[in-house]
């Protein structure tokens, strides 16, 4: 029993570390981050931290691995309880994927913006390939399911399914540099439509699709986020 509470103290303290790991990157940005900021976020000594972690790279790529594996569960549950039709699961992927997007979002401002800095410029680069790598055999089976169906035209998958993740990652980048821009008064809430409109098409064109059958993030959606950043700048 001991052994039982002493896993699931040194599990739980290793979590700790990784929580404050998060919260210093959405504020101070990773280059800005020093070990000591971790330490005294999560009141920890030196020793413990090196206990878990053989560097604060070594922090990042376990924060990186915890994010991305339970950002991939969660389209994974999207998905499958999307039924068998591979076009319906599809959906259920974007719209999965975007609901939790759309929600980070809400956090927005000083986080946001600290995300986009030069001091995370390896942690996007980080979590673009991590996240890659991860979804492209879950499009990958989702493709081979809709070409078994008559649904989707590719003759490649495994391809297809990594450039469907590329493009979505594309788009988020994207929607993250005009967020930005609309808050300054850079841009419209039609720039963001017509580029959600672009992708969605290049991913239809890519599966063999007519138009409207797919929809990356919901207009309503989109246009909430919009129009909540234009009432905070007084717009």
């Amino acid at each position: 029993m001991a052994r039982t509470v002493d896993e699931v103290a040194h599990a739980r303290r290793r979590e700790e570390f990784l929580d404050a790991a998060q919260r210093l990157i959405g504020t101070k940005g990773y280059e800005e981050m020093s070990v000591r900021d971790v330490l005294d976020e999560a009141s920890a000594s030196r020793g413990a931290f090196y206990h878990y972690f053989g560097s604060k790279q070594d922090l990042l790529w376990a924060l990186i691995d915890r994010t991305g594996e339970t950002l991939l569960e969660m389209l994974r549950s999207a998905v499958e309880e999307s039924g068998t039709d591979a076009l319906a699961r599809l959906r259920g992927y974007f719209k999965a994927l975007a609901e939790v997007k759309l929600s980070q979002r809400a956090l927005r401002n000083p986080t946001l913006r600290t995300w986009q800095s030069d001091g995370n410029v390896l942690t996007r680069q980080k979590v673009r390939t991590d996240i890659i790598e991860r979804h492209t055999p879950l499009l990958a089976a989702i493709v081979r399911d809709g070409v078994a169906q008559g649904l989707f035209t590719a003759p490649h998958p495994e391809h297809t399914g990594r450039l469907l993740i590329t493009l979505i990652q594309d788009l988020n980048e994207e929607l993250t540099r005009l967020f930005l821009a609309f808050e300054a008064g850079e841009a419209r809430a039609d720039d963001v439509r017509h580029t959600v409109e672009a992708y969605s098409s290049a991913v239809q064109s890519v599966l063999g699709l007519p138009e409207g059958s797919v929809v990356i993030v919901e207009p309503s959606a989109l246009l909430a986020w919009f129009d909540a950043a234009s009432k905070r700048n007084g717009a």
